[in-house]
């Protein structure tokens, strides 16, 4: 693992020195900050799972469906199967989804249905997914399998998902094989199996499916299914963070950090977070910046502070260009300058970095010297702060909405979704909240 040189890390490296190298010591500060970054992150503290599915693209040139990976979570060992039952109703979908062609001869029922989708039609591209899996388009049985099991374009129905997902990973379909290890491993649409769970994801992982890779990882590192395995689970992490997924990078940052089937190892920590954080990984945005926190006191000054942050800011950090926009904001090692605090807040915000959502959202509702107060502005970055889970957007919001006309309501709404879609374009980024069970 190279050295890291995430923003700030000076500064962490040192506070992390001062807590010394007893393993138990080192192994609660690790759990504690996850765990407040994945609280920050998902406003939940209840499951060591967390289900986000996602929408890609084959190389080949058809539409995959989305690979639901698990996010781990170090808040308990136990899986709330109500709970993750209720958050597969939430999809990350990848707004504007594009069909990859390689000129091969496709089926005309699933090019007319990804067109469908694109457009937002989801009635006629189920109807015309289901066209292309009847005839055995395996791409065509996936995609139909995740419509069946969010409700999208059709009546929600998890058994008839398992149904198509099976025709599809039975024929060596990657990732449908580790959708249908999802719905054994969450018991939705079958009866809940472990080992069942791990059987699909070890199929897919061989086929180097990252989705699936990454959940084997997290069933060998809780031991569900297979015996508990620190070092097969960082090995299959790291296939998957090798791919460039963002998940993995995450979870094998938390191997690093507690010492577990690897050895600690901070600056490891610090560059997969930061590798995890550019894609727009909520849990590592908030994991570095309560990094970049605890720093705070270790011997640096604001400008030494603020140099870190400018460089890592130059070369992609989308934390750091928040963390820089905060400095400036209220003038620490920086002139106070609110333009270009306002200028970095934004930047960080297109890669849905929560802290700079939040900024704005202030910033708005409160007026700056040259920025005019503005409600329905501050209500549109409140909402897509909530897209990011921001656990305070519910409080925040309805302070914001007290005075506020329909016409601003509305007005926030049109502008929140305008910004998703021009900027948050990636599986990681859009969430769309399905309704529930």
């Amino acid at each position: 693992m190279k050295s890291s040189s995430t923003p700030g890390g000076v500064a962490v490296l040192a506070a992390l020195e001062r807590i010394g190298d007893d393993p138990e010591t080192r192994s609660r500060f690790f759990l504690r900050l996850l765990v407040v970054a994945e609280a920050e992150a998902v406003r939940s503290s209840f499951a060591h799972w967390i289900v986000r599915p996602r929408l890609s693209l084959t190389g080949q040139g058809g539409m995959l469906v989305s690979g639901r990976t698990h996010r781990r979570c170090t808040m308990s060992s136990r899986l709330d199967k109500g709970v993750a039952k209720r958050l597969l109703a939430m999809v990350v979908f990848a707004g504007g989804l594009l069909l990859a062609l390689d000129g091969a001869p496709r089926a005309d029922a699933r090019h007319d249905a990804a067109a469908a989708y694109k457009a937002g039609d989801y009635k006629t591209a189920a109807r015309l997914f289901k066209v292309a899996a009847e005839s055995g388009d395996l791409e065509a049985q996936a995609n139909l399998g995740s419509m069946y099991a969010v409700g999208q374009g059709v009546k929600r129905d998890p058994a008839e998902a398992v149904r198509w997902y099976r025709q599809a990973a039975e024929r060596g379909h990657a990732p449908a094989q580790t959708q249908l290890g999802e719905m054994y491993f969450i018991g939705l649409g079958v009866a809940q199996s472990d080992s069942d769970a791990v059987q699909w994801y070890r199929q897919a992982a061989a086929q180097g499916d990252a989705a699936g890779q990454n959940n084997l990882g997290a069933m060998y590192a809780e031991g569900r299914g297979v015996p508990q395995d620190d070092a097969e689970a960082v090995r299959w992490y790291r296939l998957a963070a090798d791919q460039g997924m963002a998940r993995a990078e995450y979870n094998l940052a938390g191997m690093y950090g507690t010492g577990r089937g690897v050895a600690r190892d901070d600056a490891a920590v610090l560059d997969l977070l930061d590798r995890a954080s550019r894609q727009g990984h909520v849990g590592a945005q908030n994991a570095l910046v309560q990094l970049y926190s605890i720093g705070k006191g270790a011997p640096t000054t604001p400008t030494e502070a603020a140099e870190w942050y400018r460089k890592q800011a130059e070369a992609g950090d989308v934390v750091s260009r928040a963390m820089l926009g905060y400095l400036y904001y209220s003038g620490q090692g920086v002139p106070q300058d609110y333009d270009t605090a306002l200028a970095c807040y934004r930047t960080s915000a297109e890669h849905g970095v929560v802290v700079a959502l939040v900024a704005l959202m202030e910033a708005y509702s409160t007026g700056l010297p040259g920025l005019k107060k503005d409600e329905a502005e501050a209500l549109k970055w409140c909402l897509l702060a909530a897209k990011r889970g921001w656990p305070g957007s519910e409080q925040a919001g309805s302070k914001l909405l007290r005075g506020m006309t329909g016409h601003q309501i509305v007005q926030a709404q049109d502008r929140a979704d305008a910004w998703a879609n021009q900027y948050w374009q990636t599986a990681e980024l859009l969430m769309t909240p399905m309704p529930p069970p």
